[in-house]
């Protein structure tokens, strides 16, 4: 099947009309703005309400250490539980109210404002991508503890079924001081955007192409110490070859699929978003992870809900997520699927 070009829904405006946006969920941002100054003033009772304890507590573990004898333990003692108690109401007098209003922003503005700008995508910010197709695309030798991911956005980008969201993955990590002590750390193996597109093409192969650490750090050396791999493969363009290094289950069909101009697409993927971007290639989909530290789907509560802000940010954040499958040409259809 010969192809197409470049449908509506394919990308977004990266300088969307917030104003026509704002216009148009107007009854929906009205209804935000009481929301949120709600939460505003829970949050002022909250840290009122946090402020009291917290000095109640210090006059008491003040009371303690004067009153003679040996106080001191139950001081302690008072003082750690003030911390907690504060803590604790913090987190239930503000924490809720504040977390409530965002997911509310984005489960309607949000979602209401991405179907306006790209009808083809359909947001649920509860939602992720699914660990088995995480795990599916193979592209970090990492046990997996801990999975947590939100801001889910599928449907079609142009001609391309697409799936994405954040992804928070981490592993358990345990280790034993010389006193038998036991600590236990979270380690980060993959935080940021984790996107699914289809390929458009029926392959067989496993592809993989991540950050080529050894050659970057070792040079002439750490390309010899990849030769090691029996699954290493290596392609014509020089510049591609220093980025990244590419494995696959067959040389010939990963040749086939990583042409020339492929490689230089990738090369611009990287230099968009960051060195450290991994892909696979697997059951006929593109497989794509892109670090990200923080969280970019968030509204701010400090902003009022119809300020332009919030929802031009999203607005280009997606534009900039869907227009991949435009960089990487998964829109032209020049393959028949068997």
């Amino acid at each position: 099947m010969s192809g197409s070009n470049n449908p509506a829904g394919a990308a977004v405006d990266r300088r969307p009309d917030s104003g026509g946006i704002i216009a148009r969920l107007r009854p929906v941002l009205d209804q935000l703005e009481g929301m949120r100054l709600d939460a505003l003033a829970k949050r002022n009772r909250a840290r009122a309400v946090v402020a009291c304890t917290a000095a109640l507590g210090v006059v008491a573990a003040l009371f303690l250490l004067g009153s003679g004898g040996d106080q001191s333990i139950a001081a302690i003692l008072v003082f750690a539980l003030t911390i907690g108690l504060c803590l604790l109401l913090h987190h239930l007098i503000l924490g809720g109210a504040v977390a409530g209003y965002r997911q509310q922003f984005k489960s309607t503005a949000f979602r209401q404002a991405a179907r306006l700008v790209a009808p083809g995508i359909d947001y649920a910010p509860t939602s992720m991508v699914p660990r088995s197709s995480f795990e599916r695309g193979d592209l970090f030798s990492s046990n997996i503890d801990r999975y947590r991911g939100e801001d889910c956005f599928h449907g079609k980008a142009g001609n391309t079924d697409i799936l994405l969201s954040e992804l928070h993955v981490e592993r358990k990590e345990t280790s034993r001081d010389s006193k038998g002590h036991t600590r236990t750390n979270w380690v980060t193996v993959f935080r940021g955007i984790y996107l699914i597109a289809d390929f458009h093409k029926h392959f067989r192969c496993h592809v993989r192409i991540e950050p080529d650490i050894a050659e970057a750090t070792f040079g002439w050396f750490g390309r010899k110490i990849q030769g090691f791999s029996g699954d290493l493969i290596r392609l014509e363009n020089p510049e591609f070859e220093r980025a990244f290094k590419v494995c696959a289950s067959d040389p010939v069909e990963a040749r086939y699929l990583l042409t020339p101009d492929m490689q230089e697409r990738f090369l611009e993927l990287r230099n968009q978003w960051s060195p450290d971007i991994r892909a696979a290639l697997i059951d006929s989909s593109l497989h794509l992870a892109i670090p990200i530290r923080e969280n970019w789907f968030e509204p701010d509560i400090g902003l009022p809900a119809d300020h332009s802000k919030p929802l031009a940010d999203f607005v280009e954040k997606l534009a900039l997520l869907l227009q991949i499958t435009e960089q990487l040409d998964l829109n032209t259809r020049i393959w028949t699927k068997e």
